[in-house]
């Protein structure tokens, strides 16, 4: 009762602060960790209910319960459940990114444009938002505004669907850690690293793209990657910082380069998580450090 209470109120919330929809995911992700795929799905089904109920009294339409259902809850759901029998952070999160590619490749199959698609979707709309903020735009300008956004707009999409599962996911397996094994979480971020076949899948992937034989779905499966990368990166910060004795005033400065310095440091981040792939740098920190220095 407690977890669907959690999970209904945080999610309404989050329609009044957006990043508050992670906390709504973690309590699924939580249960689901703790207790098992049956019981992570009544609590989905129970405050799908109970937040159908709640958003048709205040907002009259029940609908927002079920994008809720769907695009929070139900991936978080899935991902604990995979999570709980892997035990792995690497394999859950190649498993999610496998998944979102074979959504992303289906959509493309369905609408072989879909920057056409999302251009028929967002033009009134963005017609509306530009008139209201009183900036003035010629046709050709406006044109250009909605090209650049809706030629991306599939994979962003996707990929800030997958970290925002993902982050919901790891605010779980702390809050997990907290209550049932301290620094477990800590240790199983600093060790996350996914396959080197990863590493090469993405190589070809951006070879094939940097030689223009390939685009379309590619463009956004590179965008995927690069999300996945993204976490390897942040994965190997923590733990390279961890490793070296540096005090916590880095990781403060690196997550002020998050805010403020987007997309310059997601690249760097990418990039140094896809090096990671193939040097493992942790483990030639950890190879220098005397033996009661490595854990």
């Amino acid at each position: 009762v407690q977890a669907i209470m959690s999970v209904t109120v945080l999610g309404i919330l989050s329609l009044l602060l957006a990043p508050i929809s992670l906390l709504s995911g973690a309590a699924v992700a939580l249960v689901t960790l703790r207790h098992g795929a049956k019981e992570g799905m009544f609590v989905v089904i129970a405050s799908w209910f109970a937040s159908s109920l709640l958003s048709y009294l205040l907002l009259g339409d029940a609908l927002v319960a079920a994008v809720f259902a769907l695009l929070l809850w139900a991936p978080t759901w899935l991902l604990g459940e995979l999570l709980r029998t892997s035990r792995s952070l690497a394999l859950t999160i190649q498993a999610a990114l496998l998944l979102l590619l074979v959504v992303v490749g289906v959509f493309y199959v369905v609408i072989p444009e879909p920057s056409a698609y999302w251009q028929g979707l967002l033009k009134e709309p963005l017609q509306v938002l530009l008139q209201n903020s009183e900036v003035s735009t010629t046709a050709e300008e406006f044109d250009s505004i909605l090209q650049s956004i809706t030629q991306w707009m599939t994979a962003l999409l996707a990929a800030g669907f997958f970290l925002q599962s993902l982050l919901a996911l790891f605010v779980a397996r702390w809050w997990q850690a907290v209550l049932y094994n301290p620094g477990g979480f800590q240790r199983e971020f600093h060790h996350l690293r996914m396959h080197r076949a990863v590493a090469v899948i993405t190589l070809g992937v951006m070879l094939l793209r940097w030689l223009g034989v390939v685009g379309g779905f590619w463009d956004y499966a590179a965008i995927l990657l690069l999300a996945a990368w993204f976490l390897q990166g942040l994965a190997l910060a923590h733990g390279a910082l961890h490793l070296m004795g540096a005090k916590t005033g880095w990781l403060v400065g690196l997550y002020l380069l998050l805010v403020f310095a987007l997309p310059h440091a997601v690249l760097a981040l990418a990039s140094a998580g896809f090096a990671d792939g193939w040097i493992d740098f942790r483990a030639r920190l950890r190879a220098g450090k005397p033996p009661e220095q490595t854990g």
